[in-house]
């Protein structure tokens, strides 16, 4: 008999009362916060989004990081993926079709940049569940799945284009501190 003995835990399981998708949502979290902030291979991450060739030139292995980070990506993806598995008790390769788009809108709305170099876990986090909210709200009140992607698209764009204002607005005041 083929059963999948303990694999729907992952995803409607409970540790103390608390889902186990949320405890490991907790575990990867700290783990990604503590590596971005207090290690090299965090600030080297940083570096190589910000400026590529700055990164390479002050002796960061460019392509170690690119390669470890998409390595790094992939894996979580994979765990992402296997909690929806064990949520549905099935696997569909269409069932994450727009995660993408919510990805990108949670870590935008979080304060990551999408030219690079910067950006908090925390912060994508609380992207993560405004994107989260405004999704069940469309949902709840019947917008279709179309519309709620070209709302969350606006949402993107209204968000890149705050965070452009902004780094302009940041590069102004600069300049008049160094003017005097």
């Amino acid at each position: 008999r083929f059963d999948n003995t303990g694999f729907p835990f992952l995803g409607s399981g409970t540790i103390l009362g608390v889902p186990v998708s949320i405890v490991a949502l907790a575990v990867f979290a700290l783990v990604s916060a503590y590596v971005a902030a207090k290690t090299p291979f965090g600030r080297h991450v940083y570096a190589v989004g910000g400026n590529e060739r700055a990164a390479a030139l002050s002796g960061v292995r460019v392509n170690l990081i690119k390669v470890s980070a998409y390595m790094i990506s992939g894996f979580c993806a994979a765990f992402a993926g296997l909690v929806i598995a064990s949520e549905l008790v099935a696997a569909h390769p269409a069932s994450g079709e727009t995660f993408e788009l919510n990805a990108i809108a949670a870590a935008v709305l979080g304060g990551t940049s999408l030219s690079g170099g910067r950006g908090t876990i925390a912060g994508t986090l609380v992207g993560a569940f405004v994107i989260g909210v405004l999704g069940d709200g469309l949902v709840m009140l019947g917008v279709s799945s179309f519309w709620q992607m070209v709302i969350k698209g606006l949402v993107i764009i209204a968000a890149v284009v705050l965070d452009q204002m902004q780094r302009r607005m940041y590069r102004r005041f600069a300049l008049q501190a160094q003017l005097g």
